[in-house]
């Protein structure tokens, strides 16, 4: 679990990064920003325990077939 939550961590970091950039900020500003919203309730992400791949796999193969069946 530490791993996910460092990669969670890093990848709010970078988005940071990129979001600062995109603003035109320079290295101070972009610091400050980075300090400002690098917060634990601001993670993009949230690791929950429920694995659901195979039901969004079911869903894109039938949404693949309904769509190939009407052509």
């Amino acid at each position: 679990m530490d791993f996910l939550k460092d990669l969670l961590e890093l990848n709010n970091v970078i988005t940071l990064e990129k979001l600062a950039n995109e603003r035109g900020l320079d290295d101070l500003e972009t610091g400050q920003f980075i300090q400002k919203y690098n917060k634990r309730n601001n993670r993009l992400f949230t690791p929950i325990k429920e694995y659901k791949i195979d039901e969004y796999k079911m869903k894109v193969e039938r949404y693949q077939l309904s769509t190939s069946s009407s052509l």
